[in-house]
């Protein structure tokens, strides 16, 4: 069974499959901005973590549209 959700790391790696760099710390940054429709975040009261929910199947259909084709799946 896949989940429904993803890890920043997971989420990073699928980026990196399919030839696009990115870093966790990057990848944190753009979601507490809100600049991508796939997840949310909050950042922790002290301001030293962050918590996020990315999701799986957003991902990958913003990541196909982004790329023009199916994007490879991890």
């Amino acid at each position: 069974m896949e989940w429904p959700t993803m890890t920043l790391h997971e989420c990073c790696e699928a980026l990196r499959a399919n030839q696009i760099p990115m870093s966790e710390n990057l990848l944190g940054r753009m979601i507490l901005e809100e600049k991508l429709p796939f997840a949310v975040g909050v950042q922790a009261g002290d301001s030293t973590r962050s918590k996020f929910l990315i999701f799986r199947g957003a991902f990958y259909r913003w990541l196909d549209d982004m790329l023009a084709r199916q994007a490879i799946r991890i």
